[in-house]
């Protein structure tokens, strides 16, 4: 039995060389894990906002078509001035840009240009 016991010298050279092998990947691994996590938690907290921005965002393109698509805009845009007594909280009356105005003084200068 003492004959061979000289194998059990490299057998124990290799065991502990695979145990000190194991320690550095499981130290590896612990500091990998603490930045997965610390990494998983920060990815949540921006999920989070990433998600009520979102909600924000809809609530508010809800809004503007609701607006948009409602009988009180086609009469907004349709007349110049309207009284804003259909709108609520104002007394004033509502004046919208006169684009005729524009165009016809747009077309005057054009025409002034091609007489001269």
């Amino acid at each position: 039995m003492w004959a061979f016991s000289w194998v059990l010298i490299p057998i124990a050279g290799i065991l502990a060389g695979a145990w000190s092998e194991w320690l550095k990947f499981k130290e590896k691994q612990s500091k990998l894990g603490a930045s997965t996590e610390t990494l998983e938690a920060s990815f949540e907290t921006l999920s989070k906002k990433l998600d009520e921005q979102n909600q924000e965002l809809v609530c508010r393109i809800q809004n503007l078509e609701a607006i948009v698509t409602s009988a009180d805009w086609d009469q907004l845009t349709a007349t110049e001035k309207m009284p804003s007594s259909s709108l609520p909280g104002s007394n004033e009356m509502l004046e919208l840009p006169s684009m005729e105005a524009e165009i016809e003084d747009e077309a005057a200068r054009i025409a002034k240009r091609l007489r001269s």
